[in-house]
């Protein structure tokens, strides 16, 4: 079973709902992230990414001056645009839990109101990758067999008598 706690990662970058907008897309930028987490008294409160904040952001077609459009990001908390009912993850959770909740592409990872750390979509990709043996050395066979009795142990057997190991499986 992959738990959740190993594929995470597990330094999380997040923000207050004090944070301004403005400050937010800068750390979004600095960091290359889409998402951020908002925390208050150690706490998730909130899920702020860039659709929620380009929601909140000032059309272009408005007749704001430049002025009054930083203004507007600099005075907009991230507390009153953030989603609130953030779905989260426990970090003991099998990653296929993980990969079925996950709407959003972050599922921050919280146990005990306390977070320690966000799964997102990369680290799923991840995690296939590493499961699947990409990267590794040794050969990958795919194989198609009949559903009969001891046919694996034929396999098995067979793979043996050429002095070779199996790695790791995958049943589908």
């Amino acid at each position: 079973n992959m738990a959740v706690k190993d594929f995470m990662t597990k330094r999380v970058v997040y923000v207050s709902p004090e944070t301004t907008v403005a400050a937010a897309a800068d750390i979004m930028r600095d960091k290359g992230l889409r998402r951020l987490p908002v925390i208050e008294h150690d706490k998730l409160v909130g899920l702020i990414t860039e659709g929620t904040m380009a929601e909140a952001s000032p059309s272009k077609a408005t007749s704001l001056s430049i002025y009054e459009m930083n203004y507007l990001l600099n005075k907009t908390k991230l507390g009153d645009i953030m989603i609130k009912n953030v779905l989260t993850v426990s970090k003991y959770a099998s990653l296929e839990d993980a990969i079925y909740q996950n709407k959003v592409g972050v599922l921050p990872v919280v146990d005990n109101d306390q977070i320690s750390g966000i799964i997102t979509d990369k680290d799923v990709f991840r995690a296939f990758l590493e499961i699947s043996g990409y990267g590794q050395a040794g050969i990958r066979i795919g194989l198609e067999v009949p559903d009969t009795p001891r046919v694996l142990e034929k396999i098995a057997n067979l793979i043996a008598s050429e002095n070779l190991n199996i790695e790791r499986t995958i049943v589908a």
